[in-house]
C-alpha cells in the first residue's frame, strides 16, 4: 500500500462516525488539487482547545476529509499551503458538509448540509468575478446591493464581515451593518469573525495602549494616558448607533462605581467624519465626569490605526500599563474584565 492511500485512510478513519453535539467535518472532492496540504483557519469558541485553530489538511487525490470542533457557530476559512486566502465557510457544530469544486476556483466551491453556507455559496460564486477584480469599488458595490435587498439575512452580514474591503470606506460599511436586522447579525458569527481579524492582525491584541492625542469637546487636543489609571475603559462610537443610549448609561454606572476613589479612566471617542453629529450626541448625552474625544479620520486616524478597530460600537479594557484585557462590543465582558482588574488592585 502507497503512502497516498494510507493517507487516505487515516483521513476517512478520524471522520467515521457522525459528529458529536460540537464537532463537524466537512468531506469531498477538490479538483485539480492533487495531494497537498490545505490550510484551515476558525475560530473554535473552545477555551480549552484554544480558541483560535489554524492547521494543515491533507488532501489525497483531490480528497479532502476534515474535522474540527467549534462550540457555537464559526466561519472557517480554506487557504492555500503558502496560507493565501482561497474562501471563507459558514459552520455549524454538528454539520456534516459535502464540499465539490476546482481549486482553482475556491468562490465556487459547494458545502452542502447547511442552509446558510448553501446560500452563501450561492453568492459567492455568483459574484466571484467582482470578489476577484480586486477594485475595492466593485467589490463594495455587490455587496452593497445585496445587503440592501436582503437586511434581514446572515447572508449580508457574512459577505459584509467577510469581503467587505473598510479601507477608506469604513463610513460606509458602519452605514450598511445598521440597514442589518437583528437577525441578519448574529452575535455568535460577529464575534467569531471578530476573534479572527483581531487574530491575522496579532499585533492589535498584543500591542500595548499608549498614550492618544485626540481633540476634546472643547476642540484642544489632549491625551488618554492609560497608565495614570488601575483601569481604562476606552469606547468607541458613532453617532447614529442604536445602542449609544444603553452603552453610556452602563458606563455611567460603571465610572460612579469606581468615582471614589478614582480607580477608573473612561474615555469615550466619537468615530464620525464630522463633528456636527457628534457634539450634537455629546449635548444629549450630558457626559461630565470624563473627557470626550473625537478621532478626525475614524478608524484611519493615526493615534488609533494600530488598535485595528474594525466596527463600532467597540471597546476595549487595559490595565496600568496598557496591556489590553478586552476588546469587543459586549458590554458586559468588558465590565467583567475591568472588575477583574480591578479586584487585583
Amino acid at each position: 500500500m502507497n503512502i497516498q492511500k494510507i493517507l487516505l485512510l487515516l483521513m476517512v478513519v478520524a471522520t467515521l462516525g457522525s459528529c458529536g453535539k460540537n464537532e463537524f467535518s466537512i468531506e469531498g472532492e477538490i479538483k485539480n488539487a492533487g495531494t497537498m496540504n490545505i490550510r484551515v483557519f476558525y475560530y473554535s469558541s473552545v477555551k480549552d482547545k484554544g480558541n483560535i485553530v489554524e492547521t494543515a489538511v491533507p488532501v489525497v487525490n483531490d480528497k479532502l476529509v476534515y474535522s474540527g470542533i467549534s462550540e457555537r457557530p464559526t466561519v472557517l476559512w480554506f487557504m492555500s499551503p503558502n496560507r493565501d486566502l482561497l474562501t471563507p465557510v459558514y459552520i455549524e457544530p454538528g454539520d456534516e458538509l459535502a464540499i465539490s469544486g476546482e481549486y482553482g476556483k475556491p468562490l465556487s466551491w459547494k458545502l452542502v448540509g447547511n442552509e446558510i453556507e448553501e446560500k452563501w455559496g450561492e453568492w459567492r460564486e455568483k459574484h466571484a468575478k467582482a470578489l476577484e477584480s480586486g477594485n475595492d469599488r466593485v467589490i463594495n458595490d455587490a455587496i452593497a446591493k445585496y445587503v440592501k435587498a436582503n437586511r434581514d439575512n446572515p447572508v449580508s452580514a457574512l459577505s459584509l464581515l467577510c469581503f467587505y474591503v473598510k479601507r477608506d470606506n469604513a463610513k460606509d460599511f458602519d452605514e450598511l451593518w445598521h440597514l442589518l436586522s437583528e437577525k441578519a447579525r448574529p452575535e455568535d458569527i460577529v464575534n467569531a469573525v471578530d476573534a479572527m481579524s483581531n487574530y491575522v492582525s496579532a499585533q492589535a491584541y498584543k500591542q500595548k495602549v499608549t498614550p492618544l492625542s485626540l481633540y476634546t469637546y472643547a476642540d484642544s487636543l489632549e491625551t488618554i494616558d492609560v497608565t495614570k489609571s488601575p483601569a481604562t475603559l476606552l469606547y468607541f462610537w458613532r453617532q447614529r448607533e442604536e445602542q449609544h443610549d444603553s452603552c453610556m448609561a452602563n458606563i455611567k454606572r460603571l465610572h460612579k462605581l469606581y468615582k471614589d476613589p478614582a480607580r477608573l479612566l473612561v474615555a469615550d471617542i466619537n468615530m464620525d467624519v464630522d463633528t456636527i453629529k457628534w457634539r450634537r450626541q455629546a449635548r444629549r448625552d450630558s457626559v461630565k465626569d470624563w473627557s470626550r474625544y473625537w478621532a478626525i479620520g475614524g478608524e484611519m486616524n493615526v493615534a488609533l490605526q494600530r488598535l485595528e478597530i474594525g466596527r463600532t460600537p467597540y471597546m476595549i479594557v487595559t490595565d496600568s500599563t496598557g496591556t489590553q484585557l478586552y476588546r469587543g462590543g459586549n458590554f458586559s465582558k468588558a465590565e467583567k474584565a475591568i472588575k477583574d482588574i480591578l479586584k487585583k488592585k
